[in-house]
C-alpha cells in the first residue's frame, strides 16, 4: 500500500523476510524499535541476516541511484534511500529525520516481514509538512507520543504546538490560575464556548478551550514532549498567539484589553507598552522551554481594531504591521524566526463577493443583524519584515491570493490543510509554496483527532507530499488506500491475531459536525446499540456500535464537487469520519463499513451475532457480512 509513495524504487519479486534472527546494526534503539516492529511474526527459512542504518549516503550510492534513476539525487534532509540485497537490507540517511521515515518504510512495505529485493530511494516534494495541535491534557501524555510516532510513520517533520495558557508560567503564575478557571467555565457544557463566541456584540475569537484539556503543563513535562519529537528528528514551532487570541493573557490582566468592556477579552492593545511587557515575559519562558528556531506568533481573526483611546483613529493596517514588527524584532534578537496566520494580509473576497480576511467588512449575526465594521488590514503585507514564515488558511479563497505572498518573496506554508479539497496542487508547489500543515483545533485525543478528520488527512496528504503527479480527480482511488492503510495502522495487533470482521452500515444518519471550539463529542449521543455475540458454549461478549466512530450511514460520497461560495472542492466529512477504526467499503452505490474485534474465545465457534439497539433506533443496521479469521 505505502510502497507508491516512493518516488523512485526498482525492485525485485524475490525477496526475504525480516525475523528476530535478523540482527540490527547502526543508529539508535529508536531505529531499532521501529524495525523490530516490521519483523514477521513466525519463523522464516528466507530471512535477512541484518538491518544496518548507515548515518550518511556515500559517493558510490548517489552514483547508483542516478545510474539506476536519472540524475536525481540531491542532497535533502528528509530523503533516504534503501537497499536490500541477497543477504541484508542497508537504510541510509544524512540525519536522524530520514533514518526514522526509512525505518517506518520497512513497516510500510513489509507484508508479515517480507521485503522485496532492490533499490528505493525517496525525497518529498515538499519541505514543510506539519501538524498543527494543542498541548496534550495531563492524562494524554502517553497517547501524545503515540500520535508522535504516527506523524513519523506519514513521514511528517513539523509539530506546531499552540501553547497559550496550557503551559506552566513562573513568572506570571496567575496566568495559570486564569486559565483553569476561565476554561472551566467554557467547557462546563458542550457549545457554552461558541455561544459565548457568538452571542457578543462585536466579533469574537474562537475559544480554545480544549488547550492543554483545559489545564496547563509543567515546564518539565513540556520539555520532555518537545525532546520526544526532536529526538525524532521532528522540527518543534511553539505557537504563542498574540495581538489576537490573547484570551490567556488577559484573564488575569484585563486591564490590558482593547475592549474594556469586554467580560472574556480576547485582543490586547497594541499601543499600551504593558502588553508587550507581559507578552515579551511569555515569549522568553516559551522559548526556553522550546529553544525553537522558529515561534509562531497567531495575529488570525483581528477584529478588534482601533476601539480603546489609545488606538481610536489609527490605521488598522499600521496598528498591525507595528505589533507584528515589535515581535518579529523582539524574536529576532534571539536568533528566533517569527510565523503567523496570515488571513490578515490579503484583501479577500469569495466568490460570491463575501469579503474576509484582511478585507473591509461588516460582520452580522445569523438573521443578517449588523454587529460590527471591521477595518482592512491587509495593506500591512507591504509592511512585515520579509523574513516572516506564512501560514495562509486562505488557500480555499480565489488561488490567486497565493501570489500576493509569493510575489513578495514571503515563505508561504498553507494552513488549516485539507488535502482533498486544493485545487492545482502540484502547480501550487511549482511556484514556490513551501509546502502544508493539516490543524486540529480540538482536544489531542485519538477520538477527537478521528471524526475530525485528522487522521485521514494525514494518510491523505502524506501522498501529495511524496508522490508526484498528484491529480484531483484521484479522490475515491486515494482515499480508498488511505482508509487501507489507517485500518491496518490502527488494527494491525487484532488483524494479526484470531479476530472477527463485521460489514455493516446503518440507516441513521446525521449530519456531519466539528468537534472544536468547545463543542464537546457526547458519547451517549452517538450509540445506536451494542452487537451481543453468542458462541457455541453460551459465552456472550458485547461490542458497542457508535456512530461516527465505527459505523455510518450507508449514503456516502466518494466524489467531489467544486464549492459555490469557496475555490475548493467540496467532499464529504462523514465518510472519513469513521476512518482508522472502520474501514469503508464500496459495494455499488452502497457504502459499507468493516471493522475488526479480537476474537474472546479463540477455540470457541461464533453462533450468533445479534444488534441490541438503543435510544429507540429498532432495526437501524444492516450487517452486512460476518467473517471469523483464524
Amino acid at each position: 500500500m505505502m510502497e507508491k509513495l516512493n518516488r523512485y524504487e526498482k525492485l525485485e519479486q524475490a525477496g526475504a523476510y525480516l525475523t528476530s534472527e535478523t540482527r540490527l546494526e547502526g543508529g539508535n534503539e529508536l531505529l531499532h524499535r521501529i524495525a523490530r516492529e516490521a519483523r514477521s511474526n513466525g519463523k522464516r527459512e528466507n530471512f535477512y541476516t541484518g538491518v544496518r542504518f548507515m548515518n550518511a549516503v556515500d559517493e558510490e550510492l548517489r552514483s547508483k541511484i542516478d545510474a539506476t534513476f536519472g540524475d536525481v539525487y540531491e542532497e535533502h534532509e528528509d530523503g533516504y534511500a534503501i537497499e536490500a540485497d541477497d543477504d541484508e537490507v542497508r537504510v541510509y540517511a544524512a540525519g536522524i529525520r530520514g533514518l526514522v521515515y526509512g525505518a517506518y518504510t520497512l513497516r510500510q512495505l513489509g507484508a508479515d516481514g517480507f521485503l522485496r529485493k532492490g533499490l528505493i530511494y525517496n525525497v518529498p516534494l515538499c519541505s514543510f509538512r506539519g501538524l498543527k495541535v494543542y498541548l496534550p491534557a495531563q492524562e494524554d501524555l502517553t497517547f501524545f507520543k503515540s500520535f508522535i510516532d504516527m506523524a513519523c510513520y506519514y513521514r511528517y517533520n513539523t509539530i506546531v504546538l499552540e501553547v497559550g495558557g496550557a503551559m506552566e508560567y513562573k513568572r506570571h503564575p496567575e496566568m495559570n490560575e486564569g486559565w483553569e478557571a476561565y476554561c472551566r467555565e467554557m467547557r462546563e457544557y458542550s457549545g457554552k464556548a461558541t455561544e459565548i463566541q457568538n452571542g457578543s456584540r462585536w466579533a469574537k475569537n474562537s475559544i480554545h478551550c480544549e488547550n492543554g484539556g483545559g489545564g496547563w503543563l509543567t515546564q518539565e513535562t513540556v520539555r520532555s514532549l518537545v525532546a520526544y519529537c526532536k529526538e525524532r528528528g521532528l522540527s518543534v514551532i511553539p505557537e504563542v498567539p498574540s495581538l489576537s487570541h490573547c484570551d490567556y493573557l488577559l484573564t488575569r490582566h484585563p486591564e490590558l484589553a482593547e475592549r474594556t468592556d469586554d467580560a472574556y477579552p480576547d485582543t490586547y492593545c497594541p499601543s499600551n507598552p504593558a502588553s508587550y511587557e507581559l507578552l515579551f515575559d511569555v515569549l522568553d519562558e516559551v522559548a526556553d522551554v522550546f529553544q525553537p528556531d522558529t515561534i509562531h506568533v497567531g495575529h488570525d481573526e483581528y477584529y478588534s481594531i482601533g476601539v480603546c483611546d489609545r488606538c481610536k483613529g489609527k490605521d488598522a493596517a499600521e496598528i498591525y504591521a507595528e505589533d507584528l514588527s515589535k515581535i518579529h524584532d523582539y524574536l529576532a534578537g534571539k536568533g528566533i524566526q517569527s510565523m503567523i496566520w496570515s488571513d490578515k494580509l490579503i484583501n479577500c473576497i469569495s466568490k460570491r463577493g463575501n469579503a474576509y480576511g484582511g478585507a473591509a467588512h461588516a460582520i452580522r449575526d445569523k438573521d443578517g443583524n449588523f454587529i460590527q465594521f471591521v477595518p482592512p488590514t491587509y495593506r500591512a503585507i507591504d509592511f512585515i519584515p520579509r523574513s516572516i514564515r506564512v501560514m495562509h488558511w486562505y488557500w480555499s479563497m480565489p488561488r490567486a491570493y497565493d501570489e500576493e505572498y509569493l510575489s513578495r518573496d514571503l515563505d508561504l506554508a498553507y494552513g488549516n490543510f485539507e488535502g482533498p479539497g486544493i485545487p492545482e496542487w502540484s502547480r501550487r508547489l511549482s511556484r514556490g509554496v513551501q509546502g502544508a500543515s493539516i490543524s486540529n483545533w480540538s482536544a489531542l485525543r485519538e477520538d477527537y483527532l478521528q471524526r475530525n478528520g485528522i487522521f485521514f488527512n494525514m494518510a491523505y496528504c502524506c501522498r501529495m507530499f511524496w508522490r508526484e503527479g498528484y491529480e484531483e480527480g484521484e479522490f475515491a482511488e486515494l482515499a480508498e488506500e488511505a482508509f487501507a492503510d489507517l485500518f491496518r495502522y490502527k488494527n494491525l495487533d487484532v488483524l494479526s491475531r484470531p479476530h472477527i470482521e463485521i460489514t455493516h452500515a446503518t440507516t441513521f444518519n446525521r449530519d456531519f459536525a466539528w468537534f472544536f471550539d468547545g463543542t464537546f463529542i457526547e458519547p451517549e449521543r452517538d450509540e445506536l446499540g451494542d452487537y451481543r455475540l453468542t458462541f457455541e458454549d453460551g459465552s456472550e461478549t458485547v461490542y458497542p456500535v457508535k456512530y461516527g466512530e465505527n459505523i455510518s450511514h450507508y449514503d456516502r460520497s466518494w466524489t467531489t464537487r467544486m464549492s459555490d461560495e469557496f475555490d475548493v472542492y467540496e467532499f464529504d466529512r462523514s465518510l472519513i469520519e469513521v476512518s482508522y477504526t472502520a474501514l469503508p467499503v464500496r459495494e455499488g452505490a452502497k457504502t459499507y463499513f468493516r471493522i475488526v474485534l479480537a476474537h474472546p474465545f479463540p477455540e470457541k465457534k461464533l453462533a450468533t451475532i445479534e444488534f441490541v439497539p438503543k435510544n429507540g433506533l429498532d432495526d437501524c443496521v444492516i450487517i452486512r457480512k460476518v467473517a471469523v479469521k483464524e
